[in-house]
C-alpha cells in the first residue's frame, strides 16, 4: 500500500477510535474538568480543529494550525464532536489518495515571536503528524479518564510504533534479533 494510503488509513483508525469514545462517555466525563486540567472535550477539540485546520489549507497548499476556530460547542457537547469527527472522516475518505505534494505550514513554535513560521512540508507528512498528534492526545485523555471507569482499550493512546514493538516483544523478536528472556 502506499504511504499516503496508509497515513490516511492509520487517522481513520485514530477518529474511530474517537468515535468510540465519544460513545462510551456521559456527558459530564466529557465536559468537566479533572483536577487543574483541561477536560476531555478540550482535549478532543484541539485534536479535530488540527484536522481542520490540514483540510482547510490543503487547497491553497497552505496549512495554518494556529488558526483554529476554537469551536467551544466541540468542547462542551459530545453530539457536536461526533458530527465533527464525522466529517473529518469524510473529508479523509475524499482524499483517496494525497500525493506528497508540497505544502507550507504555520504552527507557533513558542518562542515569543508573534510572527508567522511558515515551513515547508508536504499532504503525506501532516498525516503522519496528524496521526502523532492525536496519540498524544489520546493518551492525556485516557489519564484524564483514568478511575472513571470508562475502558477505551490497551491501544487508546499508544503510538503505533509502540504497539508494533509491543507486539514483537510478545513474540520474541523485533527488529529482526531475537528477544533473550
Amino acid at each position: 500500500m502506499r504511504g499516503d494510503l496508509l497515513s490516511i488509513s492509520g487517522n481513520r483508525a485514530l477518529l474511530h477510535q474517537g468515535v468510540a469514545m465519544l460513545e462510551r462517555l456521559i456527558d459530564a466525563l466529557y465536559a468537566e474538568p479533572w483536577v487543574s486540567w483541561a477536560p476531555v472535550g478540550a482535549q478532543y477539540r484541539h485534536i479535530l480543529e488540527h484536522y481542520r485546520s490540514f483540510f482547510a489549507g490543503l487547497g491553497d497548499a497552505r496549512v495554518d494550525y494556529d488558526a483554529r476556530a476554537r469551536d467551544e460547542q466541540i468542547e462542551r457537547d459530545r453530539g457536536a464532536a461526533l458530527e465533527a469527527t464525522r466529517e473529518c472522516l469524510a473529508a479523509l475518505d475524499a482524499l483517496d489518495s494525497v500525493p506528497d505534494r508540497p505544502l507550507a505550514v504555520q504552527m507557533d513554535g513558542g518562542a515569543g515571536d508573534e510572527r508567522p513560521d511558515w515551513r515547508p512540508s508536504s499532504a503525506g507528512r501532516e498525516l503522519q503528524f496528524l496521526c502523532s498528534h492525536t496519540v498524544h492526545h489520546y493518551a492525556l485523555i485516557k489519564l484524564l479518564l483514568e478511575g472513571s471507569g470508562v475502558d477505551l482499550g490497551v491501544e487508546f493512546g499508544v503510538a503505533p510504533s509502540t504497539l508494533a514493538y509491543q507486539r514483537a516483544a510478545r513474540q520474541g523478536i523485533y527488529a529482526g534479533v531475537i528477544a533473550r528472556p
